[in-house]
């Protein structure tokens, strides 16, 4: 019992000199908001599929030391369609016709040190580590099509900071991948590795098997860019509320050209310890 007391005693004094140090170095937000979507896969179709949707959500959590770090994951959710409802015979059965579903996971890590500090303003530079996983689901009646998209990309960040009082703060940042493991659907949708990944009928162990079989690239073959503005108004020192605007670009050429622009409206609440 005594030992018990003494580990709390121990735990709750740490907590407290945490929470009490006038320095906060760490923030974890969560968001949520509206994002749209224009993609175009000439693997599946010559349309550009449209999309606006809430299921948008993101955690990240930020420290601010001797060096920056930030880990921040964002799922996204869409169901575009490019005609009205419709209905199909399927065993004799009236069916209604489901729009195509993608959803899109992205993690990233970023570690970088603060360059330039005045009182008003930062600058951080440093690497990216990201990683962009989408599944794809295209609906055709009775027909459906599986697509992936995944790139697990290395690169660089600027992110700048501006503090215009000391209640309100703007940032802005631009993150790069310079070379990425790459893995896409292939040319006509499946073939015999295709088929071969799905054997399984494991979602994770497929999924494991298309990034396996995907290969190195660089900017040549992949162009992917994030570009952030965001900002937060400070209630305390502990607490903030903020809004974001993100654009996520990709474009790439093979095995046939991909073109996405996806762009994000969130809110935001803040805690800093």
């Amino acid at each position: 019992m005594l030992k018990k007391s003494l580990l709390a005693i121990i735990i709750f004094s740490v907590a407290g000199e945490c929470f009490a140090s006038d320095t906060l170095k760490n923030t974890l937000t969560l968001q949520a908001g509206m994002s749209y979507i224009a993609r175009q896969d000439l693997v599946f179709s010559p349309f550009i599929h449209q999309d606006v949707s809430w299921m948008n959500f993101g955690l990240s959590y930020e420290r601010h030391a001797k060096l920056f770090h930030r880990v921040a994951v964002r799922y996204g959710g869409f169901n575009p369609v490019l005609t009205q409802s419709y209905e199909f015979m399927k065993d004799g059965k009236n069916e209604t016709a489901y729009p195509h579903s993608f959803s899109m996971i992205d993690i990233d890590y970023l570690i970088g040190k603060n360059i330039k500090k005045t009182s008003k303003t930062s600058t951080i530079i440093g690497g990216a580590f990201s990683t962009d996983i989408q599944a794809l689901n295209y609906v055709y009646g009775r027909i459906s099509s599986f697509g992936y998209y995944s790139a697990l990309g290395i690169g660089v960040f600027v992110k700048q900071n501006f503090d215009i009082t000391p209640k309100h703060k703007l940032s802005a940042s631009i993150q790069v991948p310079l070379a990425a493991w790459y893995a896409r659907s292939p040319y006509l949708v499946n073939d015999d590795e295709f088929i071969e990944n799905i054997s399984s009928h494991s979602g994770f162990k497929s999924l494991a098997s298309f990034i396996g079989d995907g290969k190195m690239v660089t900017l040549n073959r992949l162009q992917s860019i994030d570009f952030q503005l965001g900002y937060k108004y400070h209630f305390n020192q502990r607490w903030s509320l903020g809004a974001e605007y993100l654009l996520e670009f990709v474009h790439t050429s093979q095995p046939r050209n991909l073109l996405s622009y996806r762009q994000s409206v969130n809110l935001s609440a803040n805690f800093s310890f």
